[in-house]
């Protein structure tokens, strides 16, 4: 897979905002799609692999398909001054061992690095530190793990203007891994000035990317865990079933799960005086009731919906038991969701405050 140079080059963001780069090279042949406004993610059917509109403080900017193979997904962080691609191939040869994704890995991070090296030579880039290759693995569920190689890669990029040139020192972490027969390059940039705080930032991010690449191998078992708690939410069963799922959706907040902490914060607080418990189990439906829909790709109204749904039947099998729980709000959102109309009525709220 050899990167076309206008990717591996353009300007960073706001880095070299203002600046024009060298003539770049022939432009790739394909089709730049910009991202859906339904804040549904970007799914790699092949793959099965889902890719949502936010990760951490980074944005989805949309996607360019390659006319021969592959595509390339973005994601920035205009505030952080930070770019996350993401290169997605079908393996023109076979990974059926280890040893094959092992040696195929090698040569496309040879092949970064010799892209690298071009772009010094045509004066794009100085000064390059391509830092030590590693290796390790990424644990997937029931599954074997998937080989990476990584590597920091840091130079001086070159820009031009009017004014004459400007440099801007470059860091580069470059992650490479194979799954499904598809060849997956990660790769972060930020300008180096953002020292720690970029450095802590990237990790965030690749951590997320690491969380989307495990994911359709959980994710199915992480479903049936969902419809445990749903049979019998008072279960040891199924309050171990939603342990293990609220677990999972705290390594993955990209799910469109989204409940106002004004005012349910305050209803769980006033239940947990007058009923101690009470609110884990209105939390874990709210959640779990949300999480229901977020796994079937609902969108973020649906999934509030459900949520709140699940919530009213927890409420009331609840009240049966702990009367004292009541009270005149929490009582009108019960039944504005079991209407269907939990939305409106949340709405309607933010506009009364």
């Amino acid at each position: 897979m050899n990167f076309p140079q206008k990717y591996l080059t353009c300007t960073l963001l706001a880095l070299l905002a203002g600046l024009s780069a060298l003539p770049a090279a022939e432009e790739p042949k394909g089709r730049w799609t910009p991202p859906t406004t339904d804040a549904r993610p970007w799914k790699h059917g092949p793959t099965q692999l889902a890719f949502p509109p936010m990760l951490g403080g980074y944005r989805f900017v949309g996607h360019f398909d390659y006319e021969d193979n592959g595509v390339l997904l973005r994601y920035e962080n205009l505030d952080e001054q930070g770019r996350l691609d993401l290169f997605l191939f079908k393996s023109e040869s076979s990974l059926s061992t280890v040893a094959d994704i092992q040696a195929r890995l090698m040569t496309e991070m040879d092949i970064v690095v010799r892209d690298m090296e071009t772009m010094i030579k045509n004066g794009r880039y100085k000064n390059l530190n391509t830092g030590e290759l590693v290796g390790g693995e990424l644990d997937l569920w029931q599954k074997q793990s998937l080989p990476i190689a990584t590597r920091i890669i840091t130079a001086t990029r070159i820009g031009y203007s009017d004014a004459g040139s400007e440099e801007a020192v470059v860091r580069q972490w470059v992650g490479i891994t194979a799954l499904e027969d598809h060849i997956i390059t990660i790769r972060h940039m930020r300008p180096a000035a953002t020292g720690d705080a970029g450095e802590e930032s990237m990790k965030q991010v690749v951590g997320l990317v690491f969380q989307l690449l495990k994911d359709p191998s959980l994710r199915t078992h992480i479903r049936e865990l969902v419809d445990d708690y749903l049979k019998d939410p008072f279960s040891e069963n199924g309050e171990q079933a939603a342990a293990a799922v609220l677990a999972y959706l705290k390594q993955t907040p990209y799910f469109p799960i989204n409940i106002p902490e004004d005012p349910v914060s305050g209803w769980l607080d006033h239940v947990k005086k007058v009923a101690p418990g009470t609110e884990e189990h209105l939390l874990r439906a709210f959640m779990l009731g949300s999480a229901k829909v977020a796994f079937a790709e609902g969108d973020t109204e649906s999934c509030f919906k459900a949520g709140a749904r699940q919530f009213a039947k927890i409420y009331r099998q609840l009240l049966a038991d702990h009367p004292q729980i009541t009270r005149p709000e929490i009582e009108q959102f019960v039944t504005a969701a079991e209407a269907g109309q939990a939305l409106d009525w949340m709405k309607a709220y933010e506009l009364r405050k």
